[in-house]
């Protein structure tokens, strides 16, 4: 290919990423832009990159209207929770399968792995039978205990990030008389807690953005979170076309999930990078 090829190469596939780019981001400006413009000139006016007349109303309409501060709680409750249940079990068993030798480790292990092909939604049906059984519909613990357990690929991450670290270190605990909760405790965690820290974020990200199962098990508009308490005001004010406080309730419940990934974008793609070891 000649130089000017090539530069016309370049040139085509950035214009045509930058397409895609505006195209993906469009959405994300409009809603940011009606969320500060009055209601009743949302539609009344072109498109605009930023409103004329700036206006915090939508955010005080919406909490007027609709629990908005209350679904934003049960969120933050909610994914919060969940991740620490993620937590608390994928870290030990990385730790098992990383640093242990057991029988059936590895068919084990595999096993674990070929959840993650699993389709949550196949499980929706006889979990919400079990939630109804047990009398906890339209409790926050139908909606975190049964978004626990689907750790695969936690569990298969936090085995490659103990996995990394040099058997030199606990060996040398061993001879020193550590046991193995003191080697998980004081030289497993400290060394993976860039690993940790992806996971809790990743997790929080999908447990903030939970909806199918939300509308399911939570029918109390108090108990909702942001993500099916939006889908409830869009029901209620799509007659009314009250576009703006819908905007800004929706734009509340992307700021906390989009700061999050802000400040650990690092360790997300960290996360995301190390391959399967089969050993």
């Amino acid at each position: 290919m000649s130089d000017i090829g090539y530069k016309l190469h370049r040139l085509l596939l950035h214009i045509v990423l930058m397409a895609i780019c505006i195209v993906t981001v469009f959405p994300l400006v409009w809603m940011v832009t009606a969320a500060f413009t009055p209601n009743d000139m949302i539609m009344a006016r072109a498109f605009r990159l930023w409103p004329e007349n700036p206006t915090l109303s939508n955010f005080t309409t919406a909490a007027s209207r609709h629990p908005i501060w209350m679904w934003l709680w049960n969120s933050m409750l909610t994914a919060t929770l969940i991740t620490v249940g993620k937590l608390v079990l994928s870290v030990p068993a990385g730790f098992a399968f990383g640093r242990l030798e057991f029988k059936g480790k590895r068919a084990l292990f595999w096993f674990v792995i070929a959840t993650m092909s699993f389709p949550n939604v196949l499980a929706i049906i006889p979990t919400y039978i079990a939630v109804v059984k047990l009398q906890a519909f339209n409790t926050y613990g139908a909606m975190i205990i049964p978004s626990i357990p689907y750790i695969g690929f936690y569990v298969f991450y936090m085995r490659q990030a103990f996995r990394s670290l040099p058997a030199s270190m606990f060996e040398a605990a061993r001879m020193d008389g550590s046991g193995l909760w003191r080697q998980f405790t004081e030289i497993g965690i400290p060394n993976v807690i860039p690993a940790i820290a992806a996971l809790s974020v990743i997790s929080f990200m999908g447990a903030w953005n939970i909806y199918l199962w939300g509308q399911l098990v939570l029918d109390d508009a108090f108990k909702k979170t942001l993500t099916t308490g939006i889908a409830a005001f869009a029901d209620l004010e799509g007659a009314e076309r009250a576009w703006g406080p819908l905007m800004a309730t929706s734009l509340l419940s992307i700021v906390p999930v989009l700061l999050i990934f802000l400040l650990a974008q690092r360790f997300i793609v960290d996360a995301l990078a190390p391959g399967i070891d089969d050993r």
